[in-house]
């Protein structure tokens, strides 16, 4: 079978600790953060790899959950699809959490593949502050996290915490949130790459669309 990856370049850092440890080499192609904005561009931008793809592999491997629905609709006519029954990125690397439903209601998630992003809540901040000035940009930052108390840097073994969290502390001060380092998984992943797909994934054959019930019970994510 000759397989292809296909992956969100936010979890970069954690989908090669995965090839890495276990051995596996991946032709992959990394897809750009800022497709999270909109689920319709999300789907739209990975059914483009699909359809590039299919003629020559047999099966697609997605380094993804179901960001906002955005892996709904998604088919190959010819290539089979192996996409992780998870939320979205949150949820795989924190799979081992029994107590995730409760963490997330109060909790805001970085890693350094979401410090290195584009829209990262820094440069977010300092965008707005050069376009409508210190007051307002705050007033913004006050009204999207006033829901929200702690800060957690997941450590997923992939990157230094050490280096990350000088920056996360800054973020953290910034918009008044309590920063918290807490163990993180890459085991989803590992199971991804490594074919142990017996539980977990969505399998989806050629020629039928992906849908809500290949997700079911999955919790619709739209951070």
């Amino acid at each position: 079978m000759k397989r292809l990856l296909i992956a969100c370049e936010t979890i970069k850092d954690e989908v090669e600790l995965a090839l890495k440890k276990n051995g596996v080499e991946l032709e992959t192609v990394w897809m750009s953060n800022l497709l999270h904005d909109s689920p319709e561009r999300l789907k739209n931008a990975l059914q483009e790899e699909i359809d590039k793809a299919e003629e020559e592999y047999d099966q697609l491997l997605f380094a993804y959950g179901n960001c906002g629905n955005g892996l709904l609709g998604l088919k190959s006519n010819t290539a089979t699809l192996i996409i992780p029954r998870y939320g979205d990125c949150i949820d795989i690397l924190l799979s081992e959490k029994d107590n995730l439903e409760r963490i997330r209601t109060s909790t805001y998630f970085l890693t350094e593949g979401w410090l290195r992003g584009e829209k990262s809540l820094d440069k977010e901040f300092a965008h707005n502050r050069e376009k409508y000035g210190e007051s307002r940009a705050r007033k913004v930052m006050d009204i999207m996290f006033r829901n929200y108390q702690n800060l957690m840097l997941i450590d997923t073994g992939a990157y230094s915490v050490d280096n990350s969290l000088p920056r996360v502390n800054d973020i953290g001060e910034l918009i008044g949130l309590e920063v918290v380092v807490d163990q993180g998984s890459i085991s989803p992943l590992e199971k991804l790459v490594t074919g142990q797909w017996q539980e977990g994934f969505c399998i989806i054959p050629p020629g039928q669309m992906t849908t809500h019930d290949d997700f079911d019970e999955v919790t619709v994510r739209n951070r």
